[in-house]
């Protein structure tokens, strides 16, 4: 009679427990992701009007508790995002916007890890500087080379960063920095005819510059 009891007992357990793995490992992810995939479907066919519109249709999903998925929808959030400031956000609801992304990213960039952690940090240099090229705002280029930078050290062979750090260095003046980024990108890619170009207009566009300060 005890062991049909603990025999009972052991299958309660057990079964209590896969009920758990199946809610908390497949249940609850698919659902936060059906749901983020319906919002993603709901703003392209009813564009957001403004930036509270958007962020109470994101939030929902993001919002969700689940134990796995929430750096893969946070990513394709930031995604949303920039093609939000992209569609000509004023310098002010730029800023709301980035700090609303901030709100779900910075927990990610702050552990350090991820499945894609890599592009999680190139992605939040691409954000700001776009944010900088839609308001102007010099300390949205310099976070975007401090992250552009952090992505390039955790992926030196990748091409994204680098590309990135060329740009910003390209917005901000640097010519020593645009120079030398330029170069490792043609020694590693040197099929790459727009980066050539692009560095040629740049020599020559400082160069100009340089002569009519010098006048």
């Amino acid at each position: 009679m005890e062991d049909r009891t603990y025999k009972g007992v052991i299958a309660i357990v057990l079964s209590a427990v896969i009920l758990c793995v199946t809610v908390y490992g497949t249940y609850l992810p698919m659902r936060k992701a059906q749901m983020f995939i319906a919002t993603l479907q709901d703003l392209q066919t009813t564009p957001a009007t403004s930036l509270s519109d958007l962020e109470t249709r994101v939030s929902t999903p993001l919002n969700y508790t689940s134990p796995i998925g929430q750096e893969e929808l946070v990513r394709n959030m930031a995604n949303s995002v920039l093609s939000f400031v992209q569609q000509g956000a004023n310098p002010s609801s730029t800023a709301a916007l980035i700090g609303f992304l901030n709100g779900y990213y910075d927990p990610i960039l702050n552990s350090g890890k991820g499945m894609s952690f890599g592009q999680d940090v190139y992605l939040e240099g691409a954000i700001n500087e776009i944010a900088f090229a839609e308001t102007g705002n010099q300390s949205y280029l310099d976070a975007a080379k401090q992250w552009y930078s952090e992505a390039h050290q955790l992926g030196p062979d990748r091409p994204q960063a680098l590309y990135g750090l060329f740009d910003v260095y390209r917005a901000a003046n640097d010519v020593p920095d645009t120079i030398a980024t330029a170069k490792q990108i043609i020694a590693n890619w040197p099929s790459d005819a727009r980066i050539q170009q692009a560095l040629q207009q740049f020599t020559a566009t400082e160069s100009s510059t340089a002569t009519s300060a010098k006048k």
